[in-house]
């Protein structure tokens, strides 16, 4: 290939990913300038220390399981149904603790549905504007950082299961990751930790910490900068549209999209 035409493929590749992050930026801007729409009326300092406690928590976890020196053994289904029971008690734990005040708890966490109009659509295409920075980003951290490239207990679950044909645990992941994670993983983090850090540090300090949090407590070093940016856009995107429901719906496709390549690959219909 000419030296030409190795710059105009670099030049076509770069382009999406130069307007992802242009259009991020922009949208940014704009928040800083008029303000988001996320209110951080209903939470105070309890939900600070709740949600530090927890935060702390979830990082330490996180870097533990990151720098673990012995081998991962491979996931198993009920491991599975354990981590998604416990996402769903602390979640519950928080629900019940801010529900002890008189606070409108749909408000709080910026489920309701009056501004939840065109979520889906919103959320496809704000991922598919975020999507090229975000593989970008990965793929240049799995090229330059060793270790990046170990796969997620869960991701080679999915895959042995449906080299196998185990069907039940195939549909345990994709229930999982599909539904279970993005509800839980959004109304904790980026409907109470980034809205009660941001009443005390502000939006864009929250955003930043919060982004770090949710990287790093997955416990994979391959995935930190792709979620750490997929974050950074979510919060982008609650701020804009004051509703929690773009961020899962986002996240549900993003999640579901990488479902889709993992069975594609593991069926032998893409190259992995």
């Amino acid at each position: 290939m000419s030296l030409e035409s190795r710059l105009l493929v670099w030049f076509l590749l770069g382009l999406p990913v130069v307007g992802g992050v242009f259009y991020y930026l922009w949208v940014a801007r704009n928040l800083r300038q008029r303000g988001g729409r996320v209110s951080v009326q209903y939470f105070g300092l309890p939900d600070l220390f709740l949600a530090s406690s927890l935060g702390l928590y979830f990082a330490a976890s996180g870097v533990l399981f990151l720098f673990k020196a012995e081998p991962q053994p491979g996931m198993r289904p009920e491991q599975v149904w354990n981590n998604a029971g416990f996402m769903a008690a602390v979640l519950v734990t928080v629900l019940v603790f801010v529900g002890m005040r008189p606070v409108p708890l749909l408000k709080a966490f910026h489920l309701s549905w009056d501004a939840a109009s065109s979520f889906l659509l919103r959320a496809a295409l704000s991922l598919l504007t975020a999507l090229p920075p975000i593989y970008a980003t990965a793929l240049l951290w799995e090229r330059f950082v060793p270790g990046a490239g170990q796969e997620q207990a869960l991701v080679s679950l999915f895959r042995n299961s449906v080299e196998t044909g185990d069907s039940r645990a195939v549909w345990l992941v994709v229930a999982s990751a599909f539904l279970g994670a993005p509800l839980l993983e959004e109304i904790l983090f980026r409907g109470y930790f980034y809205v009660t850090l941001k009443r005390y540090i502000g939006a864009v300090g929250s955003a930043l910490v919060v982004s770090a949090l949710f990287a790093v407590c997955h416990g994979y070093a391959g995935v930190i900068p792709g979620l750490f940016i997929l974050s950074l856009c979510q919060t982008v995107l609650l701020e804009r549209y004051g509703s929690l429901w773009v961020c899962i719906a986002m996240h549900a496709c993003f999640n579901g999209l990488g479902l889709v390549q993992l069975y594609m690959e593991a069926r032998g219909w893409m190259y992995h």
